[in-house]
């Protein structure tokens, strides 16, 4: 029996400069919990991916916020930024 298991990471840079994984993330989607229904599995974690990058888009204090839907294998299905981080001042 075929198992598909996937992941959604979410990171933020803070307006401090502060780099943090959000409350709740990553968030894991394993076809085992799901009838072994590997298309519901992949839907399910799409719709979380979607879901963060519409979340992300409400809140315009962070530097830089990243959300990756990835496999259990490490390949990366979907990849979103947005921002960039603040440049730090030269220490000289």
């Amino acid at each position: 029996m075929k198992r598909a298991i996937y992941e959604v990471y979410a990171k933020v840079v803070d307006a401090n400069g502060n780099y943090n994984t959000l409350t709740g993330y990553p968030n894991t989607f394993d076809s085992k919990n799901y009838g072994n229904d590997l298309q519901k599995t992949r839907i399910r974690a799409e719709g979380e991916y979607h879901q963060c990058i519409a979340d992300m888009s409400k809140n315009d204090t962070r530097q830089l916020q990243s959300v990756i839907l990835m496999t259990a294998e490490g390949n990366v299905i979907y990849s979103k930024s947005i921002g960039t981080i603040a440049e730090l001042p030269d220490e000289t």
